[in-house]
């Protein structure tokens, strides 16, 4: 555990800083090239990003691609509809600071978490998530935070394309496309797709940290050697419930984040514009209420139901396994 000192996690050096410095600026290019991030967006990025790459585990920056990268793609598919739909439709997402920081924050703080847990520890090999009850719980916690992220926007960019209007989850009255607290079949299949991705990935990437670490080598005498020691450190119940937790964590994510959506967020229609509009009535325009209470805004509602997940998924993975 860390000392107190100011110094750097062990063995951390200014050549192994590179790593986590190329794939910020490769998620930084992309999004700014790909208009995904704003500039603000972009700097936010940087710090999420160092916070979770510098970690050894593959499997925090590879969950963190992986929700950016999907989640950015699919903010962009079928654009030209959703701009018909969404009155603050950005073409390409332009996320900014405040985005990027409710989807991202409790995720970097975890990947931290972990890594002042290990500050001291020279190596940490991926047989910590199976044999450190601290190791796992912050794991699945991490998985459940961007299964729900990733869940909520796989169902709000492609629930939005649902053929017929969808229902509040609170009253469960049809309600315009885009109105907060809405669901659909379609909405809901994307949620448990998009954590299910998260959850898949996690798993591909622990199993890929251990084959690394195993010493399995190449004998032409022998034929393949140290596999005895790769299998014995396989726990098949351990990846069904990183694959479970993302899947999970992903559609019950996505359900939190309509049921807040539909109670503490404003939803308002523009019956002349025809779309969900969080803007005051102009002009000879007639305004709407559709449901929720001015509280919390998109963002706020993004962050708490994220936390929630991360921290009901870590309670339930320690219940489970410790």
């Amino acid at each position: 555990m860390h000392t107190g000192k100011l110094t750097p996690p062990a063995g951390m050096t200014a050549t192994s800083l590179l790593y986590p410095a190329a794939l910020c600026a490769f998620m930084v290019h992309h999004g700014l090239s790909k208009k995904s991030l704003a500039p603000s967006g972009a700097l936010a990025a940087t710090f999420v990003g160092l916070g979770t790459f510098t970690n050894s585990p593959y499997v925090f920056g590879s969950v963190l691609l992986t929700f950016y990268l999907s989640s950015s793609r699919l903010t962009k598919f079928k654009s030209q509809i959703k701009k018909t739909l969404e009155e603050d439709h950005v073409e390409g997402g332009g996320r900014t600071a405040i985005q990027v920081f409710s989807n991202g924050a409790v995720g970097a703080a975890l990947a931290l978490t972990f890594q002042y847990i290990y500050w001291t520890t020279e190596s940490r090999p991926a047989t910590l998530f199976m044999s450190d009850w601290r190791a796992s719980t912050v794991l699945f916690a991490y998985i459940g935070h961007y299964a729900c992220c990733n869940g909520d926007t796989w169902a709000s960019e492609l629930g939005i394309l649902n053929k017929s209007w969808p229902t509040l989850i609170t009253t469960l009255k049809k309600v315009p496309p885009g109105t907060n607290g809405g669901v659909s079949p379609l909405g809901l299949g994307a949620s448990f797709a998009g954590g299910l991705l998260i959850g898949v990935t996690a798993a591909i990437s622990v199993l890929a940290q251990l084959a690394l670490e195993a010493p399995v080598t190449w004998q032409s005498s022998k034929g393949w050697t140290g596999l005895d020691v790769l299998v014995s450190s396989l726990d098949a119940k351990f990846f069904l419930a990183l694959i479970l937790a993302g899947s999970g964590a992903g559609f019950f994510g996505s359900l939190l984040d309509s049921l807040l959506g539909a109670t503490v967020q404003k939803s308002n229609y523009s019956t002349k514009k025809k779309v969900i509009t969080y803007k005051a009535p102009e002009k000879d325009d007639e305004i709407k209420a559709i449901s929720g209470l001015d509280i919390l805004d998109n963002h706020q509602v993004n962050f708490f139901s994220s936390l929630i997940i991360a921290l009901t998924t870590g309670y339930l993975s320690w219940k489970a396994f410790w």
